[in-house]
């Protein structure tokens, strides 16, 4: 009896101690068009839930990302990530956040299919062993110049070091060309 007394009171300051976040993290976006004024000039730009550029996405290594995105549109819709990093002098460009054994998720035309108007599509996306800084884009019919993005934060896990300070603040920088007329003038 004292035994199982001292199982529960040490089950119990054990699971009072150690604390876990949800690995899940869910987000519900419609994708609509929207009037945008990138360049001082109305033009119809791609909104995620009413915003541009689109909502960020705060992460931290490891998490589940699920983001159910409903099409509004009258066109398909797709999208893919990217990463963008400097190595001395030169500048790299790293397509999505790595999908190991789901490839069908990274949002390149041929392994993903379009969503068609008026339907959505749910990507389920693991964080897996990566930090850094990513952005979301549209990655079809010339949708990029049109909006639609937004960045993406895979922050460390609290009790894993990193080997350099926190930053000092944090802003999300989107730098793209813009054009005085609508993106589907551009396309045909």
């Amino acid at each position: 009896m004292p035994i199982n007394l001292a199982a529960v009171v040490c089950a119990g300051v054990f699971f009072a101690i150690v604390g876990a976040d949800d690995p899940y993290r869910f987000f519900n976006w419609n994708v609509t068009y929207g009037d945008i004024y990138p360049l001082g000039v109305r033009q119809q730009g791609i909104l995620i839930n009413g915003q541009f550029p689109g909502p960020d996405i705060y992460s931290v290594t490891n998490d589940n990302i699920i983001i159910n995105v409903f099409n509004s549109l009258d066109e398909p819709f797709l999208l893919s990530c990217s990463c963008q990093f400097t190595i001395g002098e030169s500048w790299w460009e790293m397509e999505w956040i790595q999908q190991r054994r789901n490839s069908f998720q990274d949002g390149v035309y041929g392994t993903t299919c379009p969503i068609p108007p008026g339907k959505n599509f749910t990507y389920i996306l693991q964080m897996k062993d990566q930090i850094g800084s990513f952005y979301y884009f549209p990655s079809l019919a010339f949708h990029k110049a049109a909006g639609g993005f937004g960045g993406i934060r895979i922050l460390s896990r609290p009790g894993i070091p990193v080997p350099f300070d926190n930053p000092a603040g944090d802003y999300t920088i989107l730098i793209g060309d813009w054009y005085k007329a609508n993106h589907t003038v551009y396309l045909s």
